[in-house]
């Protein structure tokens, strides 16, 4: 059974909101676990902000549940990029810095620099996942990205 609350003029689906939420406690730990600090961050396009030393992150967590695809082999995890009620627009360095996306089901992490969002849904195979390390180079993938992109 679904659950619905009425936010003003649209209505929240509450299971959506709780998978959400969950997911951003996921990317903390992960953030964490790496040796930053983190914040959940209650405002547009950014859930999370990290820390290390005087370095600050700004960082956008997405989280899948997986899916199956008719016609398809494999389930999915199939990611909404996009920002915007109606219009969906693509994310750039002034909304945030990293996108986190969480597979729900496997309670993992990967990220990516926002300068690689260049769609507005990303399917990710659930084997991508299952990499112990897949959180750890991700990361610093994309941090060397965000470091060289406000370096000049």
């Amino acid at each position: 059974m679904r659950y619905y609350l009425s936010c003003g003029w649209r209505f929240i689906d509450v299971l959506s909101t709780t998978t959400g939420l969950i997911g951003e406690y996921i990317a903390a730990a992960v953030v964490l676990s790496l040796g930053w600090r983190v914040s959940l961050a209650q405002q547009d396009k950014v859930d999370l902000v990290a820390w290390k030393d005087d370095e600050y992150i700004r960082i956008q967590v997405k989280t899948s549940k997986k899916y199956a695809n008719e016609g398809r082999r494999s389930a999915r995890y199939h990611f909404q990029l996009g920002s915007g009620c109606k219009t969906k627009t693509l994310p750039d360095e002034k909304d945030y810095d990293i996108l986190c996306c969480v597979g729900y089901d496997h309670r993992k992490a990967l990220f990516l620099p926002v300068q690689q969002v260049q769609q507005k849904t990303k399917s990710l195979s659930p084997q991508l996942f299952d990499d112990p390390k897949a959180e750890l180079h991700s990361f610093n993938k994309a941090l060397a990205t965000v470091r060289a992109n406000r370096n000049g």
